[in-house]
């Protein structure tokens, strides 16, 4: 079955229906495509056929990843288009990220400034760094940044036990109540579906669509060379180079969600699945772009000396921590011909389907995959 197929199958998961009809472009009207009422996903063998319907989609783009593009795609969804995306929140609306860190002092300070760009406020959570992370997240507080805790309460720990951080997480939302909480690590840059447009605005459409839990499509982005400089350059400018992750845990990274007035669940799926009661999640993924690795010897600190050493024996045993599990037997740099480069003029259209569902990124949806799935 091909991507298109399997995209309708997606769309029809996500909204709870029978199914999402699959229109060739020739076989409908301007007409009849303004009085849809349910999800119509329209088929082309060009742009050019597509973009004759002018602005009716949703979303509009390429079939297919990149160079194995199978045609181009309309998305028509009369729920999306009842509520502009555009439309900015309003000042009552509360989003607050939480951040765990640990070691990230090359990185912290650009991360923060960009989730308070985008009109979140933060919660830092510091695992006892042993650089100036924690120092520098202080620096903050009372620009947006409203706590900076070490964790645990108690001092630092002989293990990186997630579960707990995870639980504290937990009690952070719960404590703080906002209208939606975001649990974002250090090393992240997170992206609504719409280019342009900021976290904050982007979470209030989900929430007037009727969603309350946002996930993402991950892109790992790895070093070429050893020439980063955060002096000089944030993350996004410099690293260029990434690769759709299709690790089974990125499957779903339910890690955006509408605060339920009771606690949540993370710590149960490792901070991957957010669960809660009447939970809804959004049919159309965001981007999170990671970069776990900013040069060789910034792989080799950490993971081979500040990670290996500290995993938790009973979490390991579980499956977790296994994203880095095959590194440290090679070098940490990549080449550039291994993967795509990132073009912010064309990525959006480029790869539509993949960034907005991850579908034709996994063969198959993992065994403990829910829904909305493929």
């Amino acid at each position: 079955m091909d991507e298109i197929h399997t995209f309708s199958r997606y769309l029809a998961s996500a909204y709870g229906c029978d199914s999402v009809p699959i229109l060739d472009v020739d076989d409908v009207s301007v007409a009849s495509l303004s009085h849809a009422h349910k999800p119509l996903v329209l088929r082309a063998g060009d742009w050019d056929e597509l973009s004759a319907l002018g602005t009716l989609f949703t979303f509009a783009g390429q079939a297919g990843l990149g160079s194995e593009r199978s045609g181009s795609v309309g998305i028509l969804d009369p729920n999306e288009a009842a509520h502009e995306p555009s439309a900015p929140a309003p000042p009552h609306f509360a989003v607050l990220a939480i951040v765990p860190t640990y070691n990230e002092g090359d990185i912290i300070e650009r991360t923060l400034e960009d989730l308070l760009s985008q009109g979140l406020h933060v919660n830092v959570l510091d695992n006892w760094s042993t650089d100036d992370t924690f120092e520098i997240a202080q620096t903050f507080r009372g620009r947006g940044v409203r706590a900076v805790e070490r964790f645990p309460a108690r001092g630092p720990s002989a293990t990186y036990d997630l579960e707990a951080l995870l639980s504290r997480v937990e009690e952070i939302a719960l404590e703080h109540e906002p209208d939606w909480a975001v649990l974002h690590d250090a090393d992240e840059r997170r992206r609504a579906p719409w280019p342009g447009l900021s976290l904050r605005d982007a979470l209030w459409h989900v929430d007037q669509c009727g969603f309350s839990c946002v996930d993402h499509v991950t892109l790992n982005y790895w070093p070429t060379d050893n020439g980063f400089d955060p002096k000089r350059a944030d993350l996004e400018e410099y690293f260029q180079y990434f690769e759709f992750s299709d690790h089974p845990g990125h499957f779903h990274q339910r890690r955006a969600w509408k605060q339920p007035g009771s606690r949540v669940s993370l710590a149960a799926s490792a901070g991957h699945d957010v669960a809660f009661p009447g939970r809804r999640v959004y049919p159309y993924k965001f981007l999170l772009k990671h970069y776990p690795i900013r040069s060789q010897e910034h792989g080799e600190r950490k993971v081979l000396r500040e990670r290996v050493a500290r995993w938790n024996a009973k979490e390991r045993a579980k499956g977790w921590h296994q994203q880095y599990e095959e590194m440290g037997r090679q070098s940490f740099l990549r080449e550039c011909t291994s993967l795509r480069r990132f073009d912010p003029r064309r990525f959006a259209t480029d790869y539509l389907i993949p960034r907005i569902s991850g579908v034709g990124i996994f063969s198959a949806p993992p065994p403990w995959a829910t829904k909305p799935c493929w």
